[in-house]
Formats: C-alpha cells, structure tokens, sequence
C-alpha cells in the first residue's frame, strides 16, 4: 500500500536537546575568546532569550533556523560595533557541531531493513543535515521548512515530498514524535501517520490520534508487512 515513508529528524531519531544544548555550548566558549563583549554582557541562556525574541518578531525567521541564528549574530554584530567578519566563523562552528547527533539505538537497523523497500524521507522544522549527520546513506532525500518557507504542520513539505515523486496521499505515511507538528502535518496533507510516543505518555490532543502509535521504530518493519 505505501510506497513512500517520511520521518522528523529531531527527537524522532535522535534527541534534539541535547545536540543543540552543546552546540550552544561550544559556541558560548568559541564567543568568550573571539567576541568577549558578547559574553561578558549576555550569558548563554540569555543570548538563547534574545535569539527567541527575534524569531517572534521576525516571523518568517521560524521556516528558516540557520538564517534565524545568522540574523541573530547580525543583531550581536550591531549591538557591540563588532566587524561583522566573525559571524561566519561562529556559524560554521556551531552549524558542525549542531550536525553532532547521537542515534537512538532502534534508527540504524530499522532504517536499513526498510530502505530497500520504500522511499525514504526526511522532513523537518529544523536545520539539521542528514549528510553532515551521517545519515545521508539511510534515506532518499530531505525537505526542511526553509526548503518550502512553512514548517509543520503546514502540508507544504508533504505536499512538496508527493509532487517530487509523483505520489499520491494515500502511498505515503509519516512518522514522528511531536503530535501537532508531525501527526496533525500529516493529516492537513491527507497522509497517514505514525505517532513515535517513545516515552508512552498519553495522547494530549483533542483531535483524532495517529493512525499507529508506537513506542520503538522495531515495530515499522512488522507493522508494514500486517
């Protein structure tokens, strides 16, 4: 029945804190040595604050997470009469280290055991990189927000994912762990979905569940071959 199967990357492969948490991290350290009048004015949650505060502002920056930390250096840059000469340095830093992603232990063996038989996507709100995360090999092709300008769960990324290859609503499925995000996306383009509820945690929408739930990706392989 289905012949395409789309998954997030954050939290559903891997968990997303926890990357961007060091990233962070290493960018702050990176800000004390090269840009010390950032850091000695803004601690790293408040530079976090003030990087959210500009997304809210700037609407469109939400499709667009590399070019929201971009503008947010940029805001830095103009703050502190900095020569702007540093930013590019400090998002190739923290875009690599961003790219550092630690697999939950069920994604290999279960994405190997699938890809010879679907179309294998990645569709996600955020700027990770399947390449640069070392997955690149596991599926076909990646669509991010910045790729359509609309995050989940506007179906622009499904509905793109079905135009490039000339699939129908009903061949694809999609799986991820965030119920409005990934499983309500799915429905507003038609799709099926699989809630990924790793921490069994009660379904917190009023609005119709997922068509599947489960707790581990070692139940895709027998769920498709029921």
């Amino acid at each position: 029945m289905y012949k395409l199967i789309s998954f997030d990357l954050d939290d559903t492969l891997w968990p997303c804190m926890p990357t961007i948490e060091a990233a962070e991290a290493k960018l702050y350290q990176w800000l004390q040595q090269h840009c010390a009048d950032i850091t000695q004015t803004y601690t790293q949650d408040q530079l976090r604050d003030k990087r959210r505060q500009l997304m809210a502002e700037k609407k469109t920056l939400m499709h667009d997470l590399s070019a929201a930390r971009l503008a947010h250096f940029e805001q830095l840059s103009n703050e502190f009469s900095l020569n702007p000469i540093w930013i590019n340095e400090a998002f190739a830093l923290y875009y690599t280290a961003r790219q550092q992603v630690v697999l939950y232990d069920d994604v290999l063996p279960v994405l190997q055991k699938l890809k010879p038989h679907y179309f294998l996507l990645a569709l996600t709100n955020g700027n990770a990189d399947i390449q640069l995360a070392g997955v690149g090999d596991l599926f076909h092709g990646q669509i991010s927000a910045a790729d359509v300008q609309a995050a989940k769960p506007d179906p622009a990324m499904f509905h793109k994912m079905m135009d490039d290859y000339q699939l129908s609503a009903a061949e694809c499925i999609h799986v991820g762990d965030h119920p409005v995000h990934d499983i309500q996306g799915a429905k507003n383009a038609g799709m099926s979905s699989i809630w990924l509820n790793r921490q069994q945690q009660s379904w917190p929408l009023t609005e119709r569940r997922a068509d599947y739930e489960i707790n581990s990706l070692h139940e895709l392989p027998s769920l498709f071959s029921a």
